[in-house]
């Protein structure tokens, strides 16, 4: 009896443990969504030729569920090289800063991840920010296409008031 004590004692050490320590941001980072089973969240968005940094993040949302997200930079010369220099001018004058948003949800024990969002932002140089949602987003991204939308969506900016 002596000795059951305390092997149930590590057992439930054991799935308390398991059940609240594991990173979220890591799990996300690890799983592999339906898109491609084959790859996995991190090495689909940090491997993509068309994003020059990514960013993890965790939270709560109101829902209280936990939320991981990826903030890619994009890399807009790479991306949009087949656009004429005219375009990419036009495209990019009133443009601060251009991103990929992938947010992910994870849930249950075991955890599950899955793919909540998947947004273009572009901040404006007069401090508007406009999004754009779009699940063929995370698709492309997946089979390593190149997204026209990232090149245009900043001539949508306001133009900055002359001086």
């Amino acid at each position: 009896m002596n000795r059951i004590r305390p092997r149930l004692l590590a057992l439930f050490l054991l799935l308390a443990s398991l059940a609240g320590c594991g990173d979220p941001v890591e799990t996300v980072r690890q799983a592999h969504i339906p898109l491609d089973p084959a790859m996995s969240v991190a090495d689909a968005l940090e491997k993509y030729p068309y994003f020059s940094k990514v960013r993890w993040r965790t939270y709560v949302d109101k829902d209280e569920r936990r939320v991981v997200e990826a903030e890619c930079d994009i890399d807009v010369a790479a991306n949009c090289r087949t656009v004429s220099g005219a375009s990419m001018a036009a495209a990019t004058r009133d443009v601060r800063r251009d991103y990929f948003l992938a947010r992910f949800v994870v849930v249950g024990f075991p955890q599950k991840v899955r793919a909540q969002e998947a947004v273009h932002v572009t901040e404006c140089t007069n401090g508007k920010r406009l999004a754009f949602s779009d699940a063929k987003y995370l698709r492309a991204i997946y089979a390593r296409e190149l997204v026209r939308f990232f090149c245009l969506e900043g001539l949508n900016c306001p133009a900055a008031p002359e001086q």
